[in-house]
Protein backbone atom coordinates (compact mmCIF):
# COMPACT_ATOMS: atom_id res chain seq x y z
CA UNK A 1 0.00 0.00 0.00
CA UNK A 2 2.77 2.43 0.91
CA UNK A 3 4.68 1.64 -2.27
CA UNK A 4 1.60 2.16 -4.40
CA UNK A 5 0.74 5.45 -2.73
CA UNK A 6 4.27 6.64 -3.50
CA UNK A 7 3.98 5.29 -7.02
CA UNK A 8 0.98 7.58 -7.49
CA UNK A 9 3.20 10.61 -6.91
CA UNK A 10 3.90 12.58 -10.08
CA UNK A 11 7.66 12.32 -9.49
CA UNK A 12 8.05 8.73 -8.27
CA UNK A 13 7.95 5.35 -10.00
CA UNK A 14 8.19 2.04 -8.17
CA UNK A 15 8.12 -1.04 -10.42
CA UNK A 16 6.77 -4.38 -9.25
CA UNK A 17 9.09 -6.22 -6.87
CA UNK A 18 12.37 -7.48 -8.30
CA UNK A 19 14.60 -10.47 -7.58
CA UNK A 20 18.03 -9.42 -8.81
CA UNK A 21 19.37 -6.92 -6.28
CA UNK A 22 20.89 -9.47 -3.91
CA UNK A 23 22.47 -11.52 -6.74
CA UNK A 24 23.91 -8.30 -8.20
CA UNK A 25 25.40 -7.40 -4.83
CA UNK A 26 26.82 -10.90 -4.36
CA UNK A 27 28.45 -11.02 -7.80
CA UNK A 28 30.00 -7.58 -7.39
CA UNK A 29 31.51 -8.69 -4.08
CA UNK A 30 32.73 -12.14 -5.05
CA UNK A 31 33.66 -11.88 -8.74
CA UNK A 32 36.71 -9.66 -8.89
CA UNK A 33 37.15 -9.65 -12.67
CA UNK A 34 34.95 -6.75 -13.89
CA UNK A 35 34.46 -8.19 -17.39
CA UNK A 36 33.19 -11.50 -16.06
CA UNK A 37 31.22 -9.82 -13.29
CA UNK A 38 29.44 -7.39 -15.61
CA UNK A 39 28.42 -10.21 -17.93
CA UNK A 40 27.08 -12.26 -15.03
CA UNK A 41 25.18 -9.29 -13.57
CA UNK A 42 23.58 -8.39 -16.89
CA UNK A 43 22.51 -11.98 -17.57
CA UNK A 44 21.22 -12.35 -14.02
CA UNK A 45 19.11 -9.21 -14.22
CA UNK A 46 17.51 -9.77 -17.61
CA UNK A 47 16.94 -13.49 -16.98
CA UNK A 48 15.58 -13.11 -13.47
CA UNK A 49 12.11 -14.53 -12.98
CA UNK A 50 10.46 -11.17 -12.36
CA UNK A 51 12.31 -9.04 -14.90
CA UNK A 52 9.46 -8.88 -17.43
CA UNK A 53 6.94 -8.03 -14.70
CA UNK A 54 9.06 -5.40 -13.00
CA UNK A 55 11.78 -3.22 -14.52
CA UNK A 56 11.33 -4.90 -17.92
CA UNK A 57 8.17 -2.83 -18.28
CA UNK A 58 10.34 0.29 -18.42
CA UNK A 59 13.70 -0.68 -19.94
CA UNK A 60 14.72 -3.53 -22.23
CA UNK A 61 17.66 -5.95 -21.87
CA UNK A 62 19.86 -3.85 -24.15
CA UNK A 63 19.38 -0.77 -21.96
CA UNK A 64 20.26 -2.85 -18.91
CA UNK A 65 23.42 -4.01 -20.70
CA UNK A 66 24.44 -0.40 -21.42
CA UNK A 67 23.92 0.57 -17.78
CA UNK A 68 25.94 -2.39 -16.50
CA UNK A 69 28.80 -1.59 -18.89
CA UNK A 70 28.86 2.17 -18.26
CA UNK A 71 28.65 2.18 -14.47
CA UNK A 72 31.61 1.60 -12.21
CA UNK A 73 31.91 -2.06 -11.29
CA UNK A 74 30.04 -1.66 -8.03
CA UNK A 75 26.56 -2.95 -7.32
CA UNK A 76 25.33 0.39 -6.05
CA UNK A 77 26.58 2.32 -9.10
CA UNK A 78 25.09 -0.22 -11.48
CA UNK A 79 21.72 -0.14 -9.73
CA UNK A 80 21.76 3.65 -9.49
CA UNK A 81 22.20 3.93 -13.25
CA UNK A 82 19.54 1.31 -14.01
CA UNK A 83 16.98 3.02 -11.77
CA UNK A 84 17.78 6.44 -13.18
CA UNK A 85 16.97 5.01 -16.63
CA UNK A 86 13.71 3.60 -15.27
CA UNK A 87 12.76 7.03 -13.92
CA UNK A 88 13.56 8.60 -17.28
CA UNK A 89 11.48 6.00 -19.15
CA UNK A 90 8.54 6.59 -16.81
CA UNK A 91 8.89 10.37 -17.11
CA UNK A 92 9.46 10.59 -13.37
CA UNK A 93 12.20 12.18 -11.27
CA UNK A 94 13.16 9.18 -9.13
CA UNK A 95 12.66 5.42 -9.21
CA UNK A 96 12.49 3.11 -6.24
CA UNK A 97 12.30 -0.56 -5.45
CA UNK A 98 10.05 -2.59 -3.20
CA UNK A 99 11.45 -6.05 -2.63
CA UNK A 100 10.60 -7.18 0.90
CA UNK A 101 12.62 -10.40 0.74
CA UNK A 102 15.84 -8.42 0.23
CA UNK A 103 15.76 -7.44 3.90
CA UNK A 104 16.68 -11.03 4.78
CA UNK A 105 20.01 -10.50 3.00
CA UNK A 106 20.90 -7.21 4.63
CA UNK A 107 24.51 -8.21 5.33
CA UNK A 108 25.21 -8.61 1.61
CA UNK A 109 23.56 -5.27 0.91
CA UNK A 110 25.61 -3.55 3.60
CA UNK A 111 28.91 -5.09 2.49
CA UNK A 112 28.31 -4.14 -1.14
CA UNK A 113 27.33 -0.59 -0.05
CA UNK A 114 23.95 -0.82 -1.77
CA UNK A 115 22.54 0.69 1.39
CA UNK A 116 24.52 3.62 2.76
CA UNK A 117 23.90 7.21 3.81
CA UNK A 118 23.37 8.30 0.18
CA UNK A 119 20.49 5.87 -0.39
CA UNK A 120 17.01 6.82 0.77
CA UNK A 121 15.39 3.98 2.69
CA UNK A 122 11.76 3.87 3.81
CA UNK A 123 11.46 1.04 6.29
CA UNK A 124 7.92 -0.08 7.10
CA UNK A 125 7.21 -2.52 9.93
CA UNK A 126 3.98 -4.15 11.02
CA UNK A 127 3.24 -5.96 14.27
CA UNK A 128 4.37 -9.52 13.53
CA UNK A 129 1.36 -10.91 15.38
CA UNK A 130 -0.99 -9.28 12.87
CA UNK A 131 1.36 -10.00 10.00
CA UNK A 132 1.29 -13.73 10.77
CA UNK A 133 -2.48 -13.79 10.26
CA UNK A 134 -1.99 -12.29 6.80
CA UNK A 135 0.92 -14.57 5.90
CA UNK A 136 -0.85 -17.73 6.97
CA UNK A 137 -3.79 -16.86 4.73
CA UNK A 138 -1.58 -16.83 1.62
CA UNK A 139 -0.79 -20.54 1.78
CA UNK A 140 2.82 -19.91 0.80
CA UNK A 141 4.05 -22.21 3.58
CA UNK A 142 2.46 -24.34 6.27
CA UNK A 143 5.08 -23.80 8.96
CA UNK A 144 5.50 -20.00 9.16
CA UNK A 145 4.62 -20.11 12.86
CA UNK A 146 7.77 -22.04 13.67
CA UNK A 147 10.35 -19.65 12.24
CA UNK A 148 9.11 -16.49 10.52
CA UNK A 149 8.69 -14.28 13.63
CA UNK A 150 12.37 -14.88 14.37
CA UNK A 151 13.35 -13.85 10.82
CA UNK A 152 11.12 -10.78 11.05
CA UNK A 153 12.76 -9.76 14.30
CA UNK A 154 16.40 -10.16 13.30
CA UNK A 155 16.00 -8.72 9.79
CA UNK A 156 14.12 -5.59 10.80
CA UNK A 157 16.33 -4.91 13.79
CA UNK A 158 19.46 -5.23 11.68
CA UNK A 159 18.17 -2.84 9.02
CA UNK A 160 17.19 -0.30 11.69
CA UNK A 161 20.57 -0.66 13.40
CA UNK A 162 22.57 -0.19 10.20
CA UNK A 163 20.56 2.78 8.99
CA UNK A 164 20.59 4.63 12.29
CA UNK A 165 24.32 3.91 12.68
CA UNK A 166 24.95 5.40 9.25
CA UNK A 167 22.98 8.55 10.14
CA UNK A 168 21.47 8.00 6.72
CA UNK A 169 18.49 9.12 4.67
CA UNK A 170 16.26 6.74 6.61
CA UNK A 171 12.61 6.83 7.63
CA UNK A 172 10.91 4.23 9.81
CA UNK A 173 7.15 3.98 9.38
CA UNK A 174 4.95 1.74 11.48
CA UNK A 175 2.08 0.25 9.49
CA UNK A 176 -0.29 1.01 12.34
CA UNK A 177 0.59 4.72 12.18
CA UNK A 178 0.35 4.72 8.40
CA UNK A 179 -3.21 3.37 8.25
CA UNK A 180 -4.30 5.62 11.14
CA UNK A 181 -2.92 8.82 9.58
CA UNK A 182 -1.84 8.06 5.99
CA UNK A 183 -1.44 11.64 4.84
CA UNK A 184 0.81 12.43 7.80
CA UNK A 185 3.09 9.43 7.15
CA UNK A 186 3.14 10.03 3.40
CA UNK A 187 4.19 13.62 3.96
CA UNK A 188 7.18 12.32 5.93
CA UNK A 189 8.07 9.96 3.10
CA UNK A 190 7.77 12.71 0.51
CA UNK A 191 10.03 14.97 2.55
CA UNK A 192 12.65 12.23 2.68
CA UNK A 193 12.41 11.69 -1.08
CA UNK A 194 12.39 15.39 -1.87
CA UNK A 195 9.07 15.30 -3.73
CA UNK A 196 5.81 17.16 -3.26
CA UNK A 197 3.00 15.47 -1.37
CA UNK A 198 -0.48 15.36 -2.91
CA UNK A 199 -3.76 14.01 -1.53
CA UNK A 200 -4.21 12.21 -4.86
CA UNK A 201 -1.62 9.70 -3.62
CA UNK A 202 -4.29 8.35 -1.24
CA UNK A 203 -6.91 7.61 -3.89
CA UNK A 204 -7.45 3.89 -4.69
CA UNK A 205 -8.04 4.66 -8.37
CA UNK A 206 -4.47 5.94 -8.65
CA UNK A 207 -2.91 2.60 -7.69
CA UNK A 208 -1.36 0.44 -10.37
CA UNK A 209 -3.69 -2.22 -11.74
CA UNK A 210 -0.96 -4.87 -11.72
CA UNK A 211 -2.26 -6.32 -8.43
CA UNK A 212 -5.98 -6.09 -9.11
CA UNK A 213 -6.40 -9.84 -9.67
CA UNK A 214 -4.16 -10.88 -6.75
CA UNK A 215 -6.40 -11.99 -3.88
CA UNK A 216 -4.05 -11.03 -1.03
CA UNK A 217 -3.70 -7.52 -2.49
CA UNK A 218 -7.45 -6.84 -2.67
CA UNK A 219 -7.25 -4.11 -0.02
CA UNK A 220 -4.97 -2.06 -2.30
CA UNK A 221 -8.04 -0.95 -4.20
CA UNK A 222 -9.99 0.15 -1.16
CA UNK A 223 -9.61 3.30 0.94
CA UNK A 224 -6.85 2.97 3.52
CA UNK A 225 -8.26 1.72 6.81
CA UNK A 226 -7.11 0.16 10.08
CA UNK A 227 -9.24 -3.00 9.89
CA UNK A 228 -6.14 -5.22 9.99
CA UNK A 229 -4.67 -3.64 13.13
CA UNK A 230 -4.74 -5.70 16.35
CA UNK A 231 -6.54 -8.61 14.70
CA UNK A 232 -4.32 -10.94 16.70
CA UNK A 233 -6.11 -10.04 19.90
CA UNK A 234 -9.21 -12.02 18.95
CA UNK A 235 -7.89 -14.38 16.27
CA UNK A 236 -4.81 -16.06 17.70
CA UNK A 237 -4.72 -18.47 20.61
CA UNK A 238 -2.66 -17.68 23.70
CA UNK A 239 -0.15 -20.47 23.08
CA UNK A 240 0.50 -19.34 19.49
CA UNK A 241 0.90 -15.72 20.61
CA UNK A 242 3.44 -16.86 23.18
CA UNK A 243 5.33 -18.66 20.42
CA UNK A 244 5.44 -15.50 18.30
CA UNK A 245 6.48 -13.30 21.21
CA UNK A 246 9.20 -15.72 22.29
CA UNK A 247 10.73 -15.60 18.80
CA UNK A 248 10.25 -11.90 18.11
CA UNK A 249 10.24 -10.33 21.56
CA UNK A 250 13.28 -8.12 21.06
CA UNK A 251 11.89 -6.45 17.94
CA UNK A 252 8.36 -6.22 19.35
CA UNK A 253 9.80 -4.29 22.28
CA UNK A 254 12.17 -2.19 20.13
CA UNK A 255 9.36 -1.09 17.79
CA UNK A 256 6.99 -0.40 20.68
CA UNK A 257 4.51 -3.23 20.17
CA UNK A 258 4.82 -4.66 23.67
Amino acid sequence: MLAQCLNANKDVVIPDKTDFIIPTAFISLKVKNPDIGRELIWKTIVNSERFAHSIGQYIDPNEVYICVQRADYKAKDILDLIYSRIALAANKTIAGDKSPNDIMNMRTMVESRIVDKTVKIIHIVCDIRDLMISLNKTGWANDFDNYFPRIWSSSNLYLKYEMEREDSNYLLIKYENFVAAPSQELRKACRLLGVEYSDTMLLPENRNNRYRDVAHHANLYKPINSSSVHLFQNNISKDVLEKYEAQAGEALRNFGYI
